[in-house]
């Protein structure tokens, strides 16, 4: 704008502007011209390959009743697996606190010919961001090796894959990050899903399986499976890089928030905390001057190219006030983290798997969460890796996968693989 008034200026000659020189005048605008080209180039590129929510998440109907009931149905357009048809669906789930709410998810199944009823997998995603357009359906590659480890083995298995977005990504409505109950309802009622797609042919028989956010999401679905959805015969959980204790994860990120990255880590769970529950507020929390910031970086999700605009804002913001006043040891927001917690509490065998370099959970976390269940007397069968990160861990070429498919194998075949006794040597 300021170029613009400038060049008017310049041309019509009607009011002479701050500067008496012609060569000023001249020199400023091109300066904000170039500015605003090159500002508009780069906002361009940086959305370049951003998923866009499209129509099939809008729902303006009434949510069913009963959790779990398909609404709407759409081919999946990504890539999928060979041997293998995947399609988007809608379905109906509910809040931590029982209200409705609408979830999408992709699931995709073998072409072959099947005989009988399937056995699922639930697979829960990491942290892609909290806003509608980071849920993997939104996207081409939901159903890749990357996105989920393994896949192409449990087509060859036939089994059905469904993986939900959780509520509020895709659709809209609160999105429960790290909220333990919400994601666990979630993947229940993706499972109870994925049996009305008729081509599928899927069981009630499940195996729960997630990473990183998905891992918390995965150990809180298998104890409230019981009680929630006893209709779910749950075969085990596999708990990747889990973040499992929301309340020791925030209190290290909030103790190093003088980076940039933790000032957007903790943004992403501030405001979903704030929408789920009446006793967090922002206003509490943050800078007055900074709810909008905040928010934007809650609006951008992790793997997208702007969300270096949010690491640049928040460096900058470290020559400026403080953007957080966060006391984790007190108050509602340390009482709702420790909520959160998974207890581990499961009646099925337990998979933990990470990375001994792993960058975002410490390893510590895995191994003092595996003492609690041997001690607890659970079936869960602990393995790290030597030189793996967070991400690494599950790639493609990772050796997890080996020892994941070959614990389902072993309980399938109705053993109970533990490595308590190995630990406890």
């Amino acid at each position: 704008m300021l170029g613009l008034a400038f060049v008017v200026s310049a041309l019509f000659r009607r009011k002479k502007p701050p500067f008496s020189s012609t060569g000023w005048r001249y020199a400023i605008a091109a300066f904000c011209a170039v500015i605003s080209v090159l500002s508009l180039i780069g906002s361009v590129q940086l959305r370049t390959g951003i998923a866009r929510v499209d129509s099939f998440y809008s729902w303006s109907g009434t949510i069913p009743e009963t959790p779990g009931t398909v609404v709407r149905t759409e081919t999946y357009d990504g890539v999928v697996p060979d041997g293998a048809k995947a399609v988007k669906i809608l379905y109906s789930t509910t809040y931590s606190d029982g209200s409705p709410a609408l979830a999408s998810a992709v699931v995709t199944y073998p072409t072959s010919t099947s005989d009988g009823k399937r056995t699922v997998l639930a697979w829960e995603h990491g942290t892609t961001g909290v806003a509608q357009s980071c849920g993997p359906s939104v996207g081409s590659e939901a159903l890749t090796e990357e996105a989920i480890p393994g896949i192409s083995r449990a087509i060859e298995r036939g089994w059905v894959i469904v993986a939900t977005d959780y509520p509020g990504q895709g659709t809209s409505g609160k999105y429960p990050y790290l909220v333990g109950q919400g994601e666990g309802r979630a993947t229940l009622d993706a499972i109870r899903a994925a049996t009305h797609i008729q081509e599928a042919h899927a069981s009630e028989h499940a195996w729960i399986w997630g990473h990183s956010q998905g891992g918390h999401a995965a150990l809180w679905a298998g104890q409230i499976a019981a009680d929630y959805a006893p209709d779910i015969d749950v075969l085990g959980v596999a708990a990747l890089s889990a973040a499992r204790d929301p309340l020791s994860l925030a209190t290290s990120v909030v103790d190093a928030q003088s980076s940039a990255l933790s000032k957007v880590v903790i943004a992403l769970v501030l405001v979903p905390y704030a929408e789920e529950y009446s006793d967090v507020h922002l206003n509490d929390v943050v800078n007055p001057a900074g709810i909008g910031i905040v928010k934007a970086f809650a609006s951008r999700c992790v793997t997208e190219k702007p969300t270096t605009v949010s690491a640049g804002v928040a460096l900058a913001l470290g020559l400026d006030k403080p953007l957080y006043s966060i006391d984790i040891s007190d108050g509602a927001i340390r009482d709702r983290l420790a909520q959160n917690i998974a207890s581990g509490d499961v009646p099925a065998p337990i998979f933990l798997g990470q990375g001994v370099e792993d960058e975002v959970i410490p390893i510590s976390m895995q191994r003092s969460f595996a003492s609690e269940l041997c001690a607890a007397g659970k079936t869960v069968s602990v393995h790290e890796y030597a030189g793996l990160s967070h991400l690494g861990v599950v790639a493609p070429d990772s050796p997890l996968i080996d020892d994941l498919y070959q614990w389902a194998d072993a309980v399938a075949q109705g053993e109970q693989p533990s490595t308590c006794q190995e630990a406890a040597e």
